[in-house]
């Protein structure tokens, strides 16, 4: 009609059905779209919600939407992504663009991993070693300078500071809030902290050994899964290390506060604080040191004298768990989360805090499912992370030439992740495969159905190097995530105990997961990756083209509707469009891309 169309904003009363702080109820006619929500947060997830009906890559000048009415709330109190900045760096710039992402479809937690073994990446005042050295990859065998090269990154630290200022990190954090989403810091302890270990020991040589992780004394040998020696993990008898953690505690919970927020959620990390050597995989090596961690250091030892009902040596991330709590309880943060194993063997009545979460990792081909309902009994918060659907660092097919590990998996691709059903973990064995493309056989355990508090995509950067990586490695994968976050499928069944599910069972409507996701990933692909292209200049992963010849007849086709394919006959010297099946010849040899 020529005339603006008026958006209003409105706090009011939802129907019960769908009432929440993240709920909104939206009305769109000819005249205008008023969205009505009981809290900010619904009226923000319904502008979010306006924004995805229009087509904002319209040259046209007008942006047309349908007359409708919507009733929306979210599957999922937690909606989750992790970044892992620790392995290889993610420039404020990336993360910003990450965090406009998840604004857009409706994640509101950034699980922001800001330590591991291979780096430190926040600064912390009067702990300036962390960054001068864990910061900062290099070849210097002191490690007096930097923690040695790794991951590929060279015999010479980078010329540009690899870790945020606190300055970079109170202004990541005013970003989020303005979009809705939380901040959850992971400083992995005891294990993974390889790199906050040496950086201490740098400054202990320096003549302060008051922060010091490593006790000096400690003669254990042990291999952690990453290859590491003791070094990699925090000691958790020594004075030092507590003193530690309460300064690292303190200085994050200054720079919340000069964004003028509170630390809502702490990640502890947690995982993997063990000798692999103990493990099976190494039962027929018996000239292999079998120690546990910190069985021969004097602090640990004198610490199990005194009080016979702790045993360290077995139990270091549990200990550990518990001191950290006190500490966070102590500062008045509100939720502790750590990866699942992390917190193996206890329950939620152990810790002072007022809410503890797991990430939960296991995957379903190594029994999962068993691993869940355990997990569901300890009053924990569980949130989906399981890695052979929810990491992003796997490759998106089984190609030689895809990119990713595939320790957990063979393959992560987007109708993978989409046909994820996060409540029913067992439905998983019916539509996808194990790691070595085999079918699996789950039976349901006899136990209610696990209560989930949500979901998360992770983007570990161990083989992820550069921003297009981390890129094309998230997008558009998360945005199948944000999906099975906020919407549960028409697909997805109830958890019901003793049901069998196997690549032969046909318990899943499968026509019905085959149209969902045709619907979906015809609006990825035709709208929501060009938004987030032209709009947040964030780059994805545009799949390789498939075709055949079939009597001298080229015929190709792509898995991301709406992606341009162009086809060559003389070996790339020229390109031609593709629009539908070819004559080409026989016997050609014919090049292909999607652009």
């Amino acid at each position: 009609s020529g005339k603006d169309h008026v958006l209003i904003l409105m706090i009011g009363t939802l129907p019960d059905d769908i009432a929440g702080n993240e709920s909104y109820m939206m009305e769109i006619t000819a005249e205008g779209t008023t969205i009505t929500a009981s809290q900010e947060q619904g009226l923000f997830y319904g502008v979010m919600s306006f924004i995805g009906l229009l087509d904002t890559s319209s040259s046209r000048g007008t942006m047309p939407v349908k007359e409708t009415t919507i009733y929306d709330k979210p599957r999922f109190e937690y909606r989750g992504h992790q970044i892992d900045s620790a392995r290889h760096f993610r420039t404020k710039e990336s993360v910003l663009q990450t965090i406009d992402a998840m604004a857009l479809y409706k994640l509101n937690n950034l699980h922001f991993g800001l330590s591991n073994d291979e780096g430190w990446r926040l600064e912390i005042p009067g702990l300036e070693e962390l960054t001068t050295v864990g910061s900062r990859r290099c070849f210097d065998m002191s490690e007096m300078t930097c923690i040695l090269t790794q991951l590929g990154s060279g015999p010479d630290p980078s010329d540009v500071p690899q870790f945020y200022s606190v300055a970079d990190f109170v202004e990541i954090l005013k970003y989020a809030e303005a979009r809705n989403v939380k901040i959850a810091p992971e400083f992995n302890m005891p294990g993974h902290a390889r790199a906050a270990v040496v950086s201490m020991e740098a400054r202990a040589k320096n003549g302060d050994d008051s922060y010091r992780l490593m006790d000096p004394e400690d003669e254990t040998e042990l291999l952690t899964v990453q290859f590491y020696d003791r070094s990699s993990i925090i000691n958790p008898c020594l004075d030092s290390s507590v003193k530690f953690v309460v300064k690292l505690v303190d200085e994050v919970v200054k720079m919340y506060a000069e964004a003028q927020l509170g630390v809502d959620v702490w990640q502890f990390g947690g995982d993997e604080a063990k000798n692999i050597l103990l493990g099976g995989g190494y039962s027929n090596y018996d000239d292999l040191p079998k120690e546990p961690p910190f069985s021969k250091s004097p602090a640990c030892i004198k610490k199990m004298q005194e009080d016979p009902t702790i045993s360290i040596d077995t139990d270091a991330a549990n200990y550990w768990a518990l001191k950290v709590n006190q500490i966070l309880a102590q500062k008045g943060i509100r939720e502790m989360v750590a990866w699942e194993d992390g917190l193996n063997g206890m329950t939620k009545e152990e810790f002072e805090i007022a809410e503890v979460s797991v990430n939960f990792w296991s995957t379903l081909f190594w029994g999962a499912t068993d691993v869940l309902v355990e997990a569901s009994k300890t009053g924990f918060g569980v949130i989906m992370a399981n890695p052979d659907y929810l990491y992003f660092d796997f490759p998106y097919e089984v190609h030689p030439e895809e990119r990713g590990y595939y320790w957990g998996t063979r393959e992560n691709s987007v109708y993978k992740v989409f046909s994820f059903a996060p409540e029913n973990l067992p439905q998983n064995a019916e539509t996808s495969v194990d790691r070595d493309g085999n079918a699996m056989d789950v039976t349901t355990p006899v136990w209610p159905a696990p209560i989930i508090k949500g979901i998360q995509g992770q983007t570990w950067s161990e083989t992820v190097r550069t921003e297009t990586q981390h890129q094309e490695m998230t997008f558009p994968r998360v945005l199948a995530v944000a999906e099975r976050a906020w919407h549960r499928g028409s697909w997805e069944l109830d958890w019901t105990p003793n049901q069998n599910y196997q690549g032969t069972t046909n318990h899943v409507p499968k026509d019905q997961l085959a149209a969902d996701f045709k619907g979906f990933n015809s609006v990825l692909g035709c709208r929501e990756v060009r938004k987030i292209w032209q709009r947040l200049g964030i780059s994805y992963r545009v799949p390789p083209p498939g075709a055949m010849i079939e009597g001298g007849i080229l015929i190709a086709n792509t898995e991301l509707p709406c992606t341009r394919i162009q086809y060559s006959v003389d070996r790339g010297a020229n390109w031609s469009e593709y629009f539908g099946s070819v004559e080409v010849g026989e016997g050609k040899y014919v090049s292909l891309k999607s652009v």
